[in-house]
């Protein structure tokens, strides 16, 4: 599933979400990623998305949400904190771009 937040007529952000792809978590909605062009991060438009994120993985029947976060993105660290979301002690390494990366698992209960 995907939603996108706009501003008149100019998408400025996108989220998809779906089932936990973990086989263990298969119970719980994955948040998968949260983007927004630069100049609209940190307006109050993240929060909005997110909150329309969770109403709807709600209404598709989940209770339990996670996300991945690189360990480095102290900005979302910060953001999915600070919205209630908690460091479940998990995390993972990742090749992205090339790059190894460490990631974060953050899970929210609705």
């Amino acid at each position: 599933h995907t939603l996108v937040a706009a501003e008149g007529r100019e998408l400025i952000g996108t989220s998809s979400f779906c089932r936990g792809r973990m086989a263990e978590m298969s119970d719980f909605g994955e948040v998968i990623s949260i983007y927004f062009l630069p100049e609209y991060m940190g307006k109050g438009y993240g929060k909005l998305l997110l909150e329309a994120v969770t109403k709807e993985l709600a209404q598709l029947g989940f209770d339990n949400i996670y996300l991945w976060v690189l360990a480095d993105n102290d900005n979302a660290r910060r953001f999915y904190k600070k919205f209630g979301f908690l460091e479940s002690g998990r995390s993972r390494e990742d090749t992205i771009g090339g790059k190894q990366l460490r990631e974060i698992q953050y899970c929210y209960r609705i």
